[in-house]
């Protein structure tokens, strides 16, 4: 017999997945046919109960009542709410905009997993698959006195005139 309680303190990652996948997939089946009540209704059913059994009741409670993301948590709120009674159009535009106000700082972090994934990841780096080109080195006309690594050991300055290296000013 599954434990109850351990589920509904750490959540079921599995469980909440599924839910959140079946959200997302609905809200936008009901967003491309022309904004059908029904199925964004179903959605935002299947997300509101599939982020507490993905991260776990505790740490969504922790994390949508943050103080900072408080605007942010009640657009999100009044637009399920919206979807909800009947006004899918407003009401998914605020939820996007909540949605990106919560989850906006974790966008680069999204980036760089689907940069390493196999194929996905060759289109976000913006790389094609054929030849890699090398990158040039060019040379600086500005000049300090410190000594790097790939330089090399050169005592002229900018018009190509030597100079004593005790002249630095």
């Amino acid at each position: 017999m599954p434990d109850v309680g351990g589920i509904l303190r750490n959540g079921n990652k599995k469980v909440g997945m599924m839910l959140l996948g079946g959200g997302a997939i609905f809200t936008l089946l009901g967003i491309s046919l022309f904004f059908n009540k029904t199925l964004m209704r179903l959605g935002n059913l299947l997300f509101i109960a599939g982020v507490p059994l993905f991260i776990g009741p505790g740490r969504t409670t922790g994390y949508f009542l943050q103080p900072k993301k408080a605007r942010a948590t009640a657009c999100l709120s009044a637009g399920i709410f919206l979807v909800l009674v009947g006004w899918p159009v407003l009401g998914i535009c605020l939820e996007a905009f909540g949605i990106l106000n919560l989850f906006g700082n974790l966008f680069p972090v999204f980036m760089v997993l689907l940069k390493q994934m196999p194929i996905v990841g060759t289109v976000f780096k913006g790389g094609s698959s054929g030849s890699k080109s090398k990158s040039k080195k060019t040379s600086s006309t500005y000049r300090d006195s410190y000594k790097y690594d790939d330089e090399e050991e050169d005592d002229r300055n900018e018009e190509g005139d030597r100079y004593a290296p005790d002249r630095y000013y």
